[in-house]
């Protein structure tokens, strides 16, 4: 028969053990890392922590205004030049040479109505700047193909734009495109293709005795064509 040997523990010394386990267990020791403090029950998970409260916005429609397009101001191509020669007592033809290399190449073409005239603005990239052939004509061609070109208006002017160049594969290129402008002389604009190193530019005009003017600007290269208003 086994054995079992009790051994049995001094009252004192179990009292104390008691009494040294009930301290740890009451909290008023802490646990490592409390900072030692004892935790008051009426603060402590009873009430909720005050949720942050967010600043108001100062104008709550900012980011839907600011992705709403800006009106722009006009350019400078659009204003009326200082500088351009005056209109002619006549509807004459306007001739003009093409000046330093033929690399012109249409980029962009637009419309403008100004005080006493209609303007046209006819832009290019490169370094040259095209010669012209403006005149008044019966009536207008596409170059190349040779279709009519039928516009609103009673009278046509023709513009032959020289010096400017095919565009290539990797160019930014205007495409031919017909403007309406409905102006006090200019109605409608045919800005035609490039063909064999002359760009063609046709205006529908109201009246055909309306004196015009051309001109160029430069950075960027561009063509001006003004046609001033006739009073009845």
């Amino acid at each position: 028969m086994r054995r079992t040997r009790i051994r049995y523990v001094p009252a004192a010394a179990l009292a104390a053990a008691l009494a040294l386990a009930g301290c740890d267990g009451d909290g008023g020791g802490g646990s490592p890392g409390d900072g030692g403090g004892a935790t008051d029950p009426t603060t402590s998970e009873s009430e909720p922590a005050a949720e942050p409260t967010a600043e108001p916005s100062e104008d709550p429609t900012s980011d839907q205004e600011s992705s709403e397009p800006t009106e722009t101001a006009p350019t400078s191509e659009d204003e009326p030049s200082e500088g351009a020669e005056p209109f002619p007592a006549d509807t004459s033809t306007d001739t003009q040479a093409q000046e330093g290399e033929p690399d012109a190449l249409l980029v962009d073409a637009r419309t403008g109505a100004h005080e006493g005239f209609d303007r046209v603005v006819i832009e290019f990239d490169g370094t040259g700047t095209p010669g012209w052939t403006a005149e008044y004509v019966d009536e207008a061609v596409q170059d190349g193909s040779g279709n009519p070109i039928l516009l609103e208006g009673d009278a046509v002017l023709e513009v032959r734009l020289d010096g400017t160049r095919y565009p290539e594969k990797t160019d930014d290129y205007f495409s031919p495109t017909t403007l309406d402008h409905e102006g006090e002389e200019v109605e409608q604009v045919d800005v035609g293709g490039t063909f064999e190193g002359y760009t063609q530019v046709v205006l529908g005009i109201d009246d055909s005795d309306a004196p015009f003017r051309v001109f160029s600007l430069t950075d960027p290269v561009r063509v001006v064509i003004d046609v001033q208003h006739v009073e009845d």
